[in-house]
């Protein structure tokens, strides 16, 4: 990205270079990956604690290749005991600056996406709210490989 701080305005030349091998798109049949309500384990709960992340490792479930990159979910939020915000990633990479969803006390939200997977097939969730805990629900309905 170039971008040149002294014009301002629609004048500002910025220029957006993305270099990415193409990939194919894979449908799945949508299929629950996480769903921390259920009982504890490398799928399931506990519900996720604030202001900390978890990995989940998603090669093999659901269909998901040991080739996939990238899938396409739908993540949701319930039970927030505050409000806050879900920011989603392959796991091992820094914690991005935005977030995947965001949520007020109490209520259910969802949202769609298409996130990276690291070498391994992981990603990491990291739970930004103030205090207590949210549940979070994932399912997946394809993979870029």
């Amino acid at each position: 990205m170039t971008d040149d701080p002294s014009v301002a305005g629609a004048n500002d030349p910025t220029d957006f270079v993305v270099v990415s091998p193409s990939q194919d798109f894979f449908t799945l049949a949508p299929c629950r990956l996480v769903d921390t309500r259920n009982a504890v384990g490398p799928h399931g709960g506990p519900a996720l604690v604030a202001g900390t992340g978890r990995s989940f490792a998603l090669f093999n479930q659901c269909g998901i290749p040991a080739t996939a990159r990238a899938i396409s979910v739908n993540l949701t939020v319930t039970s927030p005991t505050t409000a806050g915000n879900l920011r989603l990633y392959p796991a091992g990479t820094p914690l991005p600056t935005v977030s995947s969803i965001n949520y007020v006390l109490g209520l259910t939200r969802a949202n769609n996406a298409v996130f990276g997977l690291n070498g391994l097939g992981e990603l990491a969730v990291f739970c930004g709210q103030a205090s207590g805990t949210v549940h979070f629900i994932l399912d997946v309905n394809g993979y870029f490989q």
